[in-house]
């Protein structure tokens, strides 16, 4: 499998896990190069749609997602799965920007997430680019992922560092 992602670095401080992440060459940069790996995503995750969304396209994420960054569409698969662990809050949130990193190229992009425990948080972002690595290489319905365990994963694996 193709890689999508490289995540280059992450950092944690008392309120964000802000990681730097490159889109890889030959993967789509945006999720209309890409509409069956993007319709994969949906279909797992359709409640994404409905994420608030501050960009230049809309309100929601739903006005965005037809055409919107990869690693945009990885910040919302994140904030989905950590919402949905029930143990993020009432407000999980993240922002998606062009890098800052000095190696940074139009495929590198900085997404900063809500951190309200960083265990969460980073096992969230790991989860949502297997997730994304699974759709953007059209993984079949075999080894499609379970987004409900990945969830009880995320809550044990909080559970029981905390």
């Amino acid at each position: 499998m193709p890689q999508v992602f490289d995540i280059r670095s992450v950092t944690i401080d008392p309120h964000y896990l802000t990681a730097c992440v490159r889109v890889a060459d030959g993967a789509p940069l945006t999720t209309d190069q890409d509409l069956v790996g993007t319709t994969l995503v949906y279909r797992l995750l359709p409640d994404i749609t409905e994420h608030a969304c501050l960009g230049d396209r809309g309100t929601t994420f739903k006005d965005a997602m037809p055409a919107t960054e990869l690693a945009h569409l990885l910040e919302h698969v994140t904030v989905e799965l950590m919402a949905r662990t029930g143990l993020a809050g009432e407000i999980s949130s993240g922002r998606t920007m062009p890098s800052r990193a000095a190696d940074a190229d139009e495929r590198t992009f900085d997404i900063q997430l809500s951190c309200p425990d960083d265990v969460l948080t980073a096992a969230s972002l790991s989860s949502a680019v297997w997730i994304c690595e699974w759709a953007f290489n059209h993984g079949d319905a075999t080894t499609e992922p379970d987004v409900n365990a990945i969830v009880d994963g995320l809550v044990n694996l909080v559970n029981r560092v905390a």
